[in-house]
């Protein structure tokens, strides 16, 4: 991890404190889209931007179609960028699916949901695929 990473810290309280629950309930009033990187039923990509301390977040959403009965597993991550991250994402010069290497240094909220499964929450840390649904 390099001097810069290690410095970083993201988030307040509302939009990364400790409580998965409560970090997860509140993206939709707490958050503002920003921008919409990937449109796809299957596959989604946006940054949003916490209204109260205006930290920049991803959100990946991927859905895998199974094929028996509509209990399709899906998958939400998101995590922290800092402002050039976002920016690059935005441009286009850091590729959707590069993401899940920023994971490796900042803690990333992921919600689960396996076919037929109950969903999962947690905060979790490390690298992670992102993988296009479909």
């Amino acid at each position: 991890m390099s001097e810069a990473e290690a410095a970083t810290e993201f988030g307040c309280a509302q939009c990364y404190g400790e409580d998965a629950r409560e970090a997860w309930d509140r993206q939709g009033d707490g958050f503002e889209r920003e921008a919409r990187v990937v449109d796809d039923s299957h596959f989604s990509v946006t940054v949003r931007r916490c209204r109260a301390c205006s930290q920049r977040f991803v959100w990946i959403f991927t859905e895998f179609i199974d094929w028996r009965g509509g209990d399709d597993p899906q998958y939400d991550t998101i995590m922290p960028l800092t402002d050039t991250e976002a920016a690059e994402l935005v441009a286009g010069t850091l590729s959707p699916l590069d993401l899940g290497a920023l994971g490796r240094n900042r803690r990333h909220l992921d919600h689960d949901w396996p076919s037929g499964g109950p969903a999962r929450l947690n905060w979790k840390t490390g690298t992670f695929r992102v993988v296009e649904g479909g």
